[in-house]
């Protein structure tokens, strides 16, 4: 079960999202918000897979609550404006669902968050995953990788013992690899939790590397390791 949240300042909009949820046999909606401050103090104590965020709200707008997310989850953007479409793909929100939308546009957002919880439960299943570097596919463990580095179209991942070139994008890299064991902390590196020796002067250290924390990943970047951003 993929549990939820939904964030919207109208009372009917938040009602016809809760009818889509519950329609939908693998969403577990927590609770419903038409006042986002209060969904703020709530996952301040409760951790959810996703939320369904209007952007247009009073006193602050979506892009403005995800500043606030105190641990990362999915996004799928729920308003009646068509212009935050490319901002919300900045953000990586998995969907954008323009008012008035109806249940089968909604399934389609929701699903593409089920097939990313998927694929990150058959990878802790397995503990491996196949990269194809174009010659072969070669089976690397996951406790392996120490990061995932961005180069042009491809990624370079470095384990352990060796690295590998693989045509693909860091988000899809993210899609691939556990959420609970690697963060992005900049725009050209996702890193494994484990394998960080320190956290200094807003750099990482790991496997004799210095790699800098960008400014836009640092909070979600210090949530999941266990610290708060001063």
């Amino acid at each position: 079960m993929i549990t939820c949240i939904a964030i919207d300042d109208e009372p009917k909009a938040l009602s016809i999202i809760e009818n889509h949820i519950f329609r939908t046999d693998f969403l577990d909606l927590k609770t419903t918000f038409t006042d986002p401050f209060k969904a703020i103090n709530f996952l301040k104590d409760n951790s959810v897979d996703l939320i369904f965020l209007d952007i247009n709200m009073p006193d602050i707008s979506g892009f403005q609550f995800l500043k606030h997310l105190p641990r990362k989850c999915e996004i799928i953007f729920t308003t009646a404006h068509s212009e935050y479409a490319i901002q919300s793909y900045e953000v990586e929100a998995v969907d954008y669902l323009l008012k008035p939308f109806d249940f089968s546009r909604f399934l389609l957002a929701v699903t593409k968050v089920k097939s990313k919880y998927s694929n990150n439960e058959k990878i802790k299943s397995h503990d491996f995953i196949f990269l194809n570097t174009g010659t072969s596919k070669n089976k690397v463990l996951i406790e392996d990788i120490l990061y995932v580095e961005s180069d042009g179209n491809y990624v370079n991942y470095i384990t352990k013992k060796e690295k590998f070139l693989v045509r693909s994008s860091l988000k899809e890299v993210l899609a691939i690899l556990p959420s609970n064991l690697f963060v992005q902390i900049q725009r050209s590196y996702v890193v494994a939790i484990k394998w960080i020796d320190k956290v200094e002067n807003n750099h990482i250290y790991l496997a004799d590397k210095e790699i800098p924390i960008g400014s836009t990943f640092k909070d979600n970047f210090l949530n999941q390791i266990g610290f708060k951003s001063n």
